[in-house]
């Protein structure tokens, strides 16, 4: 496989399968939808892992990079929800990670608060633009009991990747980003998450994963052609008016096809990149 990180032994890898295997994400209700599933953490977990490998994150930030990425939406209850799931998914994975202090993320104890703080952080609007709140994130240093002398530039790394990781999967709503849910680069954090290269596989990750979505649960849909995230919206909606607001229940995506679908495009993109400037580390 040409890319470490996903090797079967890598960190990404081991936590990656263990997120995707759990119960965290498999709720669905009329207030909280497919966007902030299983898919959306995979995603994010991916853009985390590309956009840190660019921005030299050393190990111990890598392992609680994915952690947090992982866990970053447990606690949501609905789509929009203004940002209560922040605290509450923070709970929900510093409950799991002292009650499990051997797991799959490789998450010290002394680390936990760490996570903590990435997660509740994630759900915060910075005060200027593009920029971590160091004041905020003093404020959760201290509530997650976080050493902020000796941990704050790289807590604030690590979210600030996770914050531009999700912005990142806002590509999953069609393949030309409409203006309501539009992703600006200047409000982006990280000088990787800005590069059009990433945006660009942002929307081939999003489109692949509307396509399987379609061709497993929607067969018979009307798809617009060259639109499967634009065409898969369509039909969910489509879906829930005809079932009194009942969601269809897909099938999720096999994991090792998850795996074999960011291999083949990273693959694509790193082709691509031989002939153009634009580089990242893959």
């Amino acid at each position: 496989m040409p890319f470490q990180f996903l090797d079967s032994n890598s960190q990404f890898t081991k936590s990656f399968n263990a997120i995707s295997k759990s119960d965290f994400y498999k709720g669905l209700t009329p207030e909280l939808g497919y966007q902030h599933k299983i898919g959306h953490i995979q995603k994010v977990m991916l853009f985390s892992q590309i956009i840190a490998l660019n921005e030299n994150l050393d190990e111990g930030q890598m392992r609680i990079l994915l952690a947090s990425a992982a866990f970053h939406d447990s606690g949501r209850t609905k789509d929009r929800d203004n940002g209560e799931h922040g605290v509450l998914s923070a709970e929900i994975a510093g409950n799991y990670f002292k009650e499990n202090p051997t797991n799959p993320y490789e998450i010290k104890q002394d680390e936990i608060g760490i996570v903590q703080v990435a997660i509740a952080y994630h759900v915060i609007n910075d005060t200027i633009p593009g920029e971590v709140d160091e004041k905020i994130m003093l404020k959760l240093c201290r509530d997650y009991s976080v050493n902020e002398t000796e941990d704050l530039e790289k807590i604030k790394q690590v979210s600030a990747i996770i914050k531009d990781a999700d912005a990142l999967d806002r590509a999953r709503f069609s393949s030309k980003l409409s203006s309501r849910n539009s992703l600006d680069p200047k409000l982006l954090r990280t000088e990787t998450a800005k590069k059009n290269s990433i945006m660009e596989f942002a929307m081939k990750i999003n489109q692949a994963y509307a396509g399987y979505v379609l061709r497993e649960n929607y067969p018979n849909g009307l798809i617009e052609q060259g639109d499967n995230a634009k065409a898969l919206q369509f039909l969910r909606h489509d879906y829930k008016v005809k079932n009194g607001g009942v969601r269809k229940v897909e099938k999720d995506i096999p994991v090792r096809f998850v795996m074999s679908m960011f291999s083949e495009i990273l693959k694509s993109l790193r082709e691509k990149e031989k002939i153009e400037e634009d580089e990242l580390e893959l």
